[in-house]
């Protein structure tokens, strides 16, 4: 699945927008994720879009997890746009993971926020904060235990 991009950044208001209210039957999964994607600076979502671009592109990686690698690039995208006042809805998982992939999926990104929260210490705050939001939305908060 592929997302439109803003590549031209200038047209972006200097104070942050206020966060949007991801749209659909997810909302209230996905607000969470919205929130902690507002948190984050442009450098870390670009930096986000750049490894899940560069894990999609390795051949010698295993794609286990597309999806799940789709799903957090546009959820990325989503904010960068939002910032420059383009509106989309939000997608929720369900729009880029197929339930084979979504057991795979919550391990992985609950590795990935291990890994990130050991690797980078106290500067990564905000992007575990966004792994364990993403988490609550894979697996649906309390509503699918």
């Amino acid at each position: 699945m592929s997302y439109p991009r803003i590549t031209d950044r200038q047209s972006a208001l200097p104070g942050a927008a206020p966060v949007g209210m991801p749209q659909g039957s997810d909302a209230a999964d996905l607000m969470p994720v919205a929130t902690a994607l507002a948190e984050l600076n442009e450098g870390e979502l670009c930096g986000l879009i750049e490894a899940t671009n560069m894990i999609d592109a390795t051949k010698n990686v295993p794609q286990i997890v597309p999806g799940l690698l789709a799903w957090i690039g546009h959820a990325c995208d989503w904010e960068l746009n939002r910032r420059a006042c383009v509106d989309s809805p939000l997608q929720s998982p369900d729009a880029a993971i197929s339930p084979e992939e979504y057991a795979a999926s919550i391990v992985a990104m609950m590795t990935l926020r291990a890994r990130f929260d050991q690797d980078a210490g106290r500067n990564a705050g905000a992007v575990v904060a966004l792994f364990d939001a993403m988490i609550r939305a894979l697996t649906g908060g309390e509503r699918r235990h």
